[in-house]
């Protein structure tokens, strides 16, 4: 899974209970290290990104090439969510809402949740 969150705390927390729910995940704050992984042969399952932090073409172009995106968005930018015809979860958001999002895209963990 690719992490695209550019607030650090948030990006941090996100990861640390993904990782603690079993997920492999890579976390980056913007979408041009996201580019840069996904140029060096990154094919994560999903990407959950925030949608403040990338371009349409960029999350559609994402979504056309088999990766379920699911985006985290505001109250301002929920329209331009649902235009893109994306997933996405509001903000604010609970870590359980974010897992059931992830799996609801056919996201599985690589190893048990820890205890």
């Amino acid at each position: 899974m690719l992490l695209v969150l550019p607030d650090t705390r948030l990006r941090a927390f996100v990861l640390a209970h993904l990782q603690e729910e079993g997920y492999q995940v890579v976390a980056v704050p913007d979408f041009g290290a996201a580019r840069r992984l996904l140029a060096r042969g990154l094919r994560p399952r999903v990407v959950v990104a925030e949608l403040a932090a990338a371009s349409d073409p960029e999350l559609q172009g994402l979504a056309r090439s088999g990766v379920a995106v699911l985006v985290v968005s505001g109250q301002l930018d929920r329209g331009r969510a649902a235009r893109l015809g994306l997933p996405y979860v509001l903000r604010p958001f609970t870590v359980g809402q974010l897992v059931e999002r992830v799996r609801s895209l056919g996201a599985r963990p690589k190893a048990p949740p820890r205890p």
